[in-house]
């Protein structure tokens, strides 16, 4: 009986969650009487619409796969790239983070930079940020940073409307940051294939939380202001490239600074951890084994786990994967869920956990972004520095919901 009913009760978790989520954000609001709340319908509509193309139409389903099994094919030239440099056996061989991770991210920043070149990138962020503009009302500074947000860093994206970031209002600004945080970058989506994650959920998983960023956060911070931008913007290019060459040296050397970056932070971070559980593991214990940072917090995200659509004999594993994305960075919570899907990890996870999982973990909503809004757009604009710091962790929260969001809508269509 209780396997019959399993997938009712998955739904309704989900449900309810979806229900949960909005009501959280109504109760964060600035001004709940200034809420759009057929935007934010619009938005949620949005979310689950993309879900549905990846996952349940044959068309787009086989779409998003073939782009997936494209991407995959562009790691392997990146493999022999790296095989040039460290040899056949390290790049070929035992998966090694450094060189994996490391060789894809720079030959994505390279490709990328390329495509920027010539024009086809900020081809594909307009059409994309005029679908957001139109469906839900947002000013173009705003969708602009949010379509740019998919393809490139959470900092670069507000770089394209430098300019206009003196003059946003603090709803705009706001949701810029939000929107950015819930997504994930093209490289950092290499990153996570070059882990073994699914790239098809990947992908869906930061074009659904674009949406749900911009509808979560325009319901905890409404539009109060007069819109000082609120037509066309052009996308800045500071860095113009002389030609195709120059722009393929200035990417790479872009993707060997955003390794760099990822290698610090996920060492920092994992020695960290270490650090924390040998001091727990020398002065607390319970039911005779000693207790780990991850565990504590792993129950404290139990029930937004259970809200997602995660069955409760899996709340934990996910809650502990959750919090590790949002204390220290996703790389870390991938790599530990990549090893699950692949059978070598310490436990299982249904396959229908393993996508709600991949989702919900799926943007830069962790507690480093804070310093990485605050830093980057406060270069942007310094009198509004303060501003920037006392909406960020607001800003963090916003963008947490929306990922939550996008995980609960997979666990209702899935």
């Amino acid at each position: 009986m209780e396997n019959h009913l399993a997938p009712f009760m998955a739904t309704g978790q989900a449900l309810l969650g979806i229900v949960a989520i909005f009501f959280a954000s109504y109760l964060l609001s600035n001004d709940r009487k200034a809420i759009n709340w057929r935007s934010a319908f619009i938005g949620l509509a949005m979310t689950v619409a993309v879900c549905l193309l990846v996952l349940k139409v044959p068309l787009t389903r086989d779409f998003f796969n073939w782009l997936g099994q494209g991407i995959n094919k562009l790691l392997d030239y990146a493999v022999e790239g790296a095989a040039f440099v460290v040899g056949d056996e390290l790049a070929h061989g035992k998966f090694i983070f450094a060189v994996r991770v490391g060789s894809s991210i720079i030959f994505i920043s390279m490709l990328s930079s390329l495509f920027y070149y010539f024009g086809w990138l900020q081809f594909i962020i307009k059409k994309m940020a005029y679908v957001l503009m139109r469906a839900l009302g947002v000013s173009a500074p705003e969708a602009f940073s949010t379509a740019a947000a998919v393809f490139v860093g959470q900092v670069e994206c507000q770089v394209l409307i430098r300019p206009y970031v003196k003059a946003l209002s603090p709803s705009e600004l706001f949701t810029s940051m939000a929107a950015a945080m819930a997504t994930i970058s093209g490289s950092a989506l290499v990153a996570y294939t070059a882990l073994g994650m699914p790239t098809p959920w990947l992908m869906a998983a930061s074009i659904m939380s674009a949406c749900g960023g911009l509808t979560i956060a325009k319901i905890i911070w409404p539009e109060t202001n007069k819109r000082v931008l609120a037509g066309e913007v052009e996308i800045i290019d500071e860095h113009k490239s002389a030609n195709a060459f120059d722009a393929l040296t200035k990417g790479a050397l872009t993707g060997w600074e955003i390794v760099v970056n990822v290698m610090v932070m996920v060492m920092g971070a994992i020695a960290f951890i270490a650090l924390v559980n040998g001091i727990l593991a020398a002065t607390l214990h319970f039911g005779g084994s000693a207790v780990q940072i991850q565990d504590i917090f792993g129950y404290a995200f139990w029930p937004v786990a259970w809200l997602i659509g995660v069955p409760p004999a899996e709340c934990m594993h996910v809650g502990r994967l959750m919090a590790t994305e949002f204390l220290l960075n996703e790389y870390v919570s991938y790599g530990e869920l990549a090893k699950v899907m692949q059978g070598t990890g310490t436990y299982t996870l249904a396959p229908h956990t393993q996508m709600i999982a991949t989702v919900a973990l799926c943007g830069f909503a962790n507690l480093g972004s804070i310093g990485i809004n605050i830093g980057g757009l406060g270069a942007m604009a310094p009198e509004r520095r303060g501003e920037i710091a006392r909406m960020a962790f607001k800003a963090l929260i916003a963008a947490n919901l929306a990922t939550h969001l996008s995980a609960a809508v997979v666990g209702l269509v899935s």
